[in-house]
């Protein structure tokens, strides 16, 4: 019972100061790419940097990009913040805007790299590199 009420007391003392709240919701979004920006060809091993054309507005922010990948690929998701998710009253501007958020890789095997970014309920864009 002590080690319970310690972790909830250090759980507390944590979280107080930076106001996280655990029973928040989720404002996390999938956001919109409009393009991604990629070379036709990389040598082996060198950094391969794809630009992402992120379309952003209202109360959306870009937050950070998720990557998963392969050595014959990778699959990039773009995420941001819905200040509205879970508030009431708040008023957004209707400016809607594109940013560039790049993402570095480092191919290690010779041949094609594809590249899939995800869009939520759009269709997902593609690039394929060729890694030399």
């Amino acid at each position: 019972m002590k080690h319970f009420l310690f972790v909830i007391g250090a759980v507390g003392v944590v979280c107080l100061p930076i106001g996280c709240n655990p029973f928040a919701p989720d404002q996390s979004v999938v956001l919109g790419v409009e393009k991604v920006d990629a070379p036709a060809t990389s040598p082996v091993g060198s950094p391969l940097t794809v630009v992402l054309t992120v379309t952003i507005g209202m109360c959306e922010s870009f937050d950070h990009i998720e990557a998963r990948s392969t050595a014959s690929g990778a699959s990039l998701t773009a995420w941001g913040v819905n200040a509205t998710i879970g508030n009431k009253d708040i008023v957004c501007p209707t400016i809607i805007k594109s940013e560039s958020h790049s993402y570095q890789f480092k191919p290690s095997a010779r041949g094609p790299f594809q590249i899939t970014v995800n869009r939520g309920r759009v269709s997902p864009l593609t690039a394929t590199v060729q890694v030399q």
